[in-house]
Order: structure tokens, then sequence, then C-alpha cells
């Protein structure tokens, strides 16, 4: 204890800042920087939409809601027009951020992650398969014939962020290596959501469009292999790919995984080079900078006056930037954000549906909201679990050691929450029957609900972590 009370004291006698400004991030910046690193942050901030979405479609304030998500917003230049409601520029603009931001976790788990092994990415892609493959056919099962048959991707996908915030709930009940798996999991399943909505719900396609769209694709990827690393050309180059695949048909959110693939995921340089050129500069400047009798005021004054010292410092900052991957810090940059804002916005703008016992009554005879229903609660566990079993079983795949099946079935069950991306494609699958629309919706909560109940009851009651040592 007395050790660390000294590391602490040392820290806080190295930070030079003044009084006033330490106090803040000790007790404001501190505290909101870890709410927002927490890991259930992101699934309360996107509950609270969802609620709020719907107290307000079914308040007083329903027509102001309606309203606000109608508001239209628009780009204007000369003869270009690009003219939106808020509510398509949220589905069709500010998500493609989300789709982003899950085209680097792809290329990131296959590249250096859970992926890049055969027998681990086997295991989990066959896990993915299953749970996306069981759901849909159960989905079309109950709905066979019938007009909701087109839904049949509604239930396919997982909520990443509700599932992740269920086990950061559980905290040391939970397995970690079960979060990874998770994880990996829910990469998979979302590649397979994307393509079954590039595949199956585009209605028609401008192939001129899709033809200039490649080319700004091509563009990308040239950046890449010529070693460009800056961000400037790639923001111009992607919103260009953006437009053209907004304009061809094809669902603009496909653009954001797209142009995720362009980035590059190597440093420039080697970090052990980094140390190595930087140790003989980094000691002149301790040795400068840490006279025991030099106040703080003259610290800064030499700092502020001395260019050789300024122009060092700036080297450094320049050679640990080449260490870090494009890939990496575009993530960085842009997870908080997106889950923490996107997605709440995406759910408090698509969430909002009108509860009234008419519409509870026509949920309980409506084939789509049972086939979603059915087929987040059976289809998923029941398809993750079985092949996951079969390609350990056969050989085809691993999991890791620590891992058994009765987590897996957990997990399983966890992973029929599949609020965000099934709420995506439900949008895409009953875009002109609101009644439909209002099934699925009611289907997909419930579904999200009872899969996170159980989920928790599962591995907090019946597998509960015990550690390493169990």
């Amino acid at each position: 204890m007395t050790q660390s009370n000294d590391h602490e004291s040392d820290a806080q006698s190295q930070d030079i800042r003044p009084p006033l400004e330490r106090s803040f991030s000790r007790y404001v910046k501190q505290p909101f920087n870890e709410f927002v690193d927490n890991q259930t942050t992101g699934a309360i901030i996107l509950l609270a939409s969802t609620f709020i979405a719907l107290f307000l479609a079914n308040s007083d304030y329903a027509s102001f809601y309606h309203q606000f998500e109608k508001v239209t917003l628009g780009l204007f230049v000369d003869d270009f027009r690009l003219e939106m409601d808020l509510h398509e520029w949220v589905n069709d603009g500010l998500m493609v951020l989300f789709f982003f931001i899950l085209g680097l976790e792809v290329k990131r788990e296959f590249i250096a992650g859970e992926l890049s092994s055969i027998k681990n990415s086997a295991a989990v892609i066959l896990a993915a398969v299953g749970g996306m493959m069981f759901p849909a056919l159960i989905y079309y099962a109950i709905n066979y014939g019938g007009e909701g048959s087109s839904g049949w991707g509604v239930p396919m996908a997982t909520d990443t962020a509700f599932a992740l915030g269920i086990m950061a709930l559980l905290g040391s009940k939970v397995n970690p290596s079960l979060k990874v798996f998770l994880v990996a999991l829910a990469i998979v399943d979302d590649i397979g959501a994307v393509i079954v909505i590039a595949l199956f719900y585009t209605d028609q396609i401008v192939w001129n469009a899709l033809y200039i769209a490649a080319g700004f694709f091509v563009g990308l990827l040239a950046l890449n292999r010529f070693g460009i690393r800056g961000p400037f050309w790639y923001v111009v180059l992607a919103l260009g790919l953006w437009y053209f695949i907004l304009q061809s048909g094809v669902h603009a959110t496909i653009a954001g995984v797209l142009a995720a693939l362009a980035i590059p995921a190597r440093p420039k340089m080697h970090p052990g080079h980094l140390a190595h050129s930087m140790k003989n500069t980094a000691g002149a400047i301790y040795q400068r900078l840490s006279d025991p009798q030099q106040s703080t005021d003259e610290e800064h004054r030499e700092v502020l006056s001395d260019e050789s010292k300024d122009s060092a410092l700036g080297e450094i900052q320049r050679k640990a930037s080449l260490t870090r991957t494009p890939l990496r810090i575009w993530e960085n940059l842009l997870d908080k954000p997106v889950s923490l804002l996107i997605v709440p916005i995406f759910a408090f703008l698509n969430a909002g549906t009108e509860v009234t016992q008419q519409a509870l009554n026509n949920m309980l005879h409506a084939p789509i909201a049972w086939g979603i229903v059915f087929g987040l609660l059976v289809g998923k566990p029941l398809g993750i679990f079985s092949l996951t079993w079969l390609s350990v079983k056969t050989g085809v795949g691993e999991i890791n050691s620590s891992l058994n099946f009765k987590e897996i079935f957990g997990l399983s069950i966890l992973a029929g929450m599949g609020f965000t991306m099934s709420m995506f494609i439900a949008l895409l699958s009953f875009d002109d029957s609101q009644q439909q629309l209002l099934d699925a919706k009611l289907g997909i909560m419930l579904a999200t609900l009872i899969a996170g109940i159980l989920g928790y009851l599962w591995l907090r009651f019946v597998t509960p972590y015990q550690g390493e040592s169990s």
C-alpha cells in the first residue's frame, strides 16, 4: 500500500499543470473518461435512447417526435443538390460510420485477431453461420408464402453493444475468453448481414453510378498501395464512394465497409527502431529539463524559448505517429463517437413505436413478429451452439481451452439480442408497410429483452466463471 501511495505521490509531483487544471482533471475529466470507457456505457445510452423514443412516441409529444425526424436537411452547390430528411441522413449517412468501424474491426481480426488463426476462425465462422442460417430458416418457415417472407434477414444479426453490456454487468462472473469469442462471432455475423443487405435488399441498381463508385474504391486502394497515410485524401475519396453508392441503389452503408478495407493496417516504422532512434534525443531532453533546482516556471520558459528542444520533441512526436497504424488510429478516433452518439441517435429515430393495445393484439397474431422472436430466441442458440460443438468435435475448429460448452450456450442465448442491425434490416425489408414494420420492431424489442435476461441468468447462475484455477 505504501509503495502504491509513493508512486501516486511521485506522479502528482511530476504533474506541472496549474492546480486548478489538476483539480478539474481529477474531479471532472477523469470520472467522465471512466464513464465513457466503461463497457456498459454504450448499452446504457442505447437503452436510454430507446426508452426515450418509446416514451415520446406514446405521449402527447408524439407528433413533435415524428415531425422532428422528418426535418429536411440538404447540401446545395450551384446545380448540385443532396437533400434528405433527418431520418435518412442518420440511416444512410451517419450509420456509414458504424459500418466503417465494423469494417476496420473485420480487417484487424483477420490480420491479427481471433480470425487470423485457421482453426480459431473456423469455429467462429461456423458458429456465426449457424447463428445466421437457423434464425433465417425459422423465420422463413413461419412466414412462408406470407407478405412478411422478405424479412428473413431481420433475426440474423447480434447487437454487440447490448451483449457486451450484459457481460460487463456480470463482471468477474463471465470468462474473459467468452467476450473475445463473442466479439469475433459478432464481427462475422455482421459481415453476413452486410452481404445480405448488399445482395437481397437492393431494389434496383443504377450501374453507371456503381461504376463510378468502383473507381473511387480503386482510388482508395491506390492510396494504401502507394503508402499514403494522411487522412485528407481518404476522406475525400470515401465521401465520393459514399455518394455514388447512395445514387446506385445499393445501400449507402456498404461504402463504410469498403472504405475501411482500404485503410492501411501496417505502421511505417517498427516500434523497436523508434525506441532506438529516440533514446539519445529523449535522454538529452530529460537531462536538460529535469534539474531539481529549476522551478516549474523556469521549465516552462526553457521549453518555450529553446527552439532546438521544441524541434526535438516534435521529431519524437512525428516518429511515434509512424509506429501507429492508420487502422488503429481511425478505430480509436471513431469508436466512442459511434457507440455513444451515432448508434443511440439511430435508435432514438427508429425505435419510436406507438405501443397501443391494438398494436400488441396485432403482434400476437403477426407471423412477422413471431418469426423474429423465435428466430432470435431459438434459432440463434441452436445455430451457434450446434455448429460450434460440431466444429470442435470434428476437429475442424477449436475454442479457447478455458471455455466449456455450457458457457458457449450462454453466449448463444445472449447473441439473440439483435437490436441495432435487426432494426436496420427491418427498415429495409418493410419500408413500404408501416404495420409490418411495427410488428417487426415489437418482435425485435421483445426478443432482445428476453435474450438479455435469459443470457444474464444463465451466465450468472448456471455457468458462473470461477477463474483460471477452476
